[in-house]
């Protein structure tokens, strides 16, 4: 029973430990939501990554031999991190055009397109906390799977218990980035640090990388940088619009 119990603990122990900064990433891909969407999609996308995490713990000795595959996870990282910092803007920049337009318009498009509008908001979210939860996982994957590698069943139950207590957390985080939006920019810049040691890591690529000491560095400081511009980039070109929409009601 104190075996039983033992791994338990540590796999969830370890789980969480690794897998800390996918609680703030899960609720920066939901909080743009409407409250009970955002608990949807948290909870359905907890669920998909579930089933793949099990999967793919079960098959970790498979993963380890598919080439470039943390510096692909990496990549998608990266990707995840710019598209949230753009759908923040777009959505500051929808919400200023709205204010601009006519009450009469902006009744008559409240409709069908709002509709499909946060169905794909939904959807977009969901897949976001699928993808972005199942790659950051992907090293304490292999690490739970060392540690219960002839006990399938209390692997399964430890990572069920430790994805459990990650939602409880990404809904938490979720509604903090709603009153403090800035802990989104935050969300990027762990995913752009979670990307770049995920590529100077990889089994194939990290020894290329080894052979050149400045690479610790310029690896994580170019895509930091990257995220940074990205980040400012995308502010800037929403600045008319929101300038437009203040400057209306005077005109």
């Amino acid at each position: 029973m104190l075996e039983v119990l033992g791994i338990i603990g540590g796999i969830v122990l370890v789980d969480l430990v690794l897998s800390g900064d996918n609680a703030l990433v899960i609720g920066a891909a939901a909080a743009s939501l409407p409250r009970q969407q955002r608990y949807t999609a948290i909870l359905a996308g907890g669920i998909g990554a579930i089933v793949l995490r099990i999967l793919f713990t079960l098959a970790a000795a498979l993963l380890l031999q598919l080439p470039l595959l943390q510096a692909i996870g990496g990549i998608l990282l990266i990707a995840i991190a710019v598209k949230l910092l753009h759908d923040r803007e777009r959505d500051l920049e929808k919400h200023a055009a709205a204010s601009e337009a006519a009450p009469e318009e902006e009744a008559a498009s409240a409709g069908s397109g709002v509709k499909q509008g946060v169905q794909r908001g939904f959807v977009s979210a969901l897949l976001t906390i699928i993808v972005a939860d199942v790659t950051m996982s992907l090293d304490n994957v292999l690490a739970v799977a060392a540690l219960a590698s002839e006990h399938i069943p209390l692997l399964i139950g430890g990572l069920l218990l430790s994805i459990l207590i990650l939602l409880v957390g990404s809904a938490l985080v979720a509604e903090l980035i709603n009153r403090l939006p800035w802990l989104l920019d935050v969300a990027a810049l762990v995913l752009a640090w979670t990307a770049s040691n995920m590529i100077l890591h990889d089994q194939r690529l990290g020894p290329i990388l080894d052979q050149h000491a400045w690479t610790a560095f310029a690896v994580p400081g170019l895509i930091l940088g990257a995220i940074l511009a990205a980040d400012i980039f995308f502010r800037l070109r929403r600045k008319p619009a929101t300038q437009r929409a203040i400057r209306a009601p005077h005109e």
